[in-house]
């Protein structure tokens, strides 16, 4: 399994109760799970803290997952929650959810 860590914040803290009611179960549109499924991910997690969303994701293999939102119902699931989102500033151009890089691992000190 490989895990990866992304970063993105809420565009205001007021918004989060709309956001997290969106991520609750039955809430996110089927197709879109299906894709999330497909691209290889097989355990999604976002955590929040005030408006900073935590995303782990771990795929089945070691390469990186496939594109996500190819359907348009996943492409329309994006613009949909654009409204709440918004990149860090150190985001790449059209970059929403940053990748955070681990700089510990409990096991590399034992």
């Amino acid at each position: 399994m490989a895990r990866q860590v992304f970063v993105l914040d809420l565009k205001d803290e007021a918004m989060a109760a709309a956001y997290e009611d969106w991520h609750r179960p039955g809430h996110v549109p089927a197709q879109v799970l299906r894709d999330i499924a497909a691209s290889g991910i097989v355990t999604m997690d976002i955590h929040r803290t005030g408006n900073r969303l935590v995303m782990v994701t771990e795929t089945a293999d070691d390469a990186p997952p496939a594109d996500r939102t190819g359907s348009a119902e996943s492409q329309a699931w994006e613009v949909q929650m654009d409204a709440y989102q918004q990149p860090l500033p150190w985001a790449a151009p059209g970059e929403k959810w940053v990748a955070a890089a681990r700089i510990f691992h409990l096991a590399d000190h034992l």
